[in-house]
């Protein structure tokens, strides 16, 4: 960095920063870099135009949750081009950011703070009864209520079958498919383990779904933080096909 006195006016920002952020086709994106590079003027309001509605975006005031919030809706726009466009990708960054934040409650919460609604986040004895999907849907049913969208708990007739939450806030569907794994919580073996029943929720809706996993192995090292809790996958639809593990 170099002191002294700043130009007036900055330089404006190259095309390509212009564009970054943008889910756009590469060759739309390097036609539009052309075009720009001739008209720096018009970056230069683009640009404008691009952080003022950057700045009407959501953000969590708690930094772990703004950051895996941006980080994830980048992961989606690049491996789910095809579900992350127009009013969907709107609703699917509305209900994601919901999503981390009662991640990032339940994280932080003391044992028996919630009360009965909240048992499940108990810690297990040994041999004990292992909590239900169900015990967590009512409690992250309430809480996206309370944020303002009206979800609604296991919907019949959906894929052939019933999702655990449902959410039409225009025209499509978003559901969230409810899990829990005492046995190998990894991306790789959720992937293969829980995917397919989610694929099976789009038979003609857009191909992307939210998996909930209630992880009930020991941790003896406490707990793991928000980014460490999230994950974006993208898998072929000829997974659905296939019969998912017990």
């Amino acid at each position: 960095m170099s002191a002294g006195r700043q130009d007036p006016r900055p330089e404006p920002e190259s095309p390509a920063t212009v564009l970054d952020g943008l889910p756009l086709p590469p060759d739309d994106a390097d036609r539009l870099s052309g075009f720009l590079a001739a008209a720096p003027e018009l970056a230069a309001r683009l640009s404008d135009m691009w952080q003022a509605h950057q700045a009407r975006e959501p953000v969590d005031e708690t930094p772990a949750i703004a950051t895996a919030y941006r980080k994830t809706r980048a992961d989606l726009r690049q491996q789910c081009p095809d579900g992350s466009t127009g009013q969907f990708a709107t609703d699917i960054d509305r209900i994601l950011l919901y999503l981390l934040r009662f991640l990032d409650l339940r994280l932080n919460e003391t044992q028996k703070f919630g009360g009965d609604a909240r048992k499940y986040l108990r810690r297990l004895k040994k041999d004990e009864v292992k909590p239900l999907e169900e015990e967590m849907g009512r409690d992250l049913r309430d809480f996206l209520r309370g944020q303002g969208p009206r979800v609604e708990l296991e919907v019949n007739n959906i894929g052939a079958g019933r999702v655990d939450i449902a959410w039409r806030p225009h025209d499509e569907l978003i559901t969230l498919e409810l899990k829990r794994d005492w046995a190998n919580p990894s991306w790789d073996a959720s992937t293969k383990a829980f995917l397919p029943q989610a694929i099976s929720c789009q038979v003609n809706g857009l191909p992307l779904n939210f998996v909930v996993v209630l992880d009930l192995t020991d941790e003896p090292d406490g707990l793991a933080s928000v980014p460490a809790c999230v994950h974006v996958r993208a898998v072929p639809a000829l997974l659905a096909t296939q019969d998912p593990a017990p």
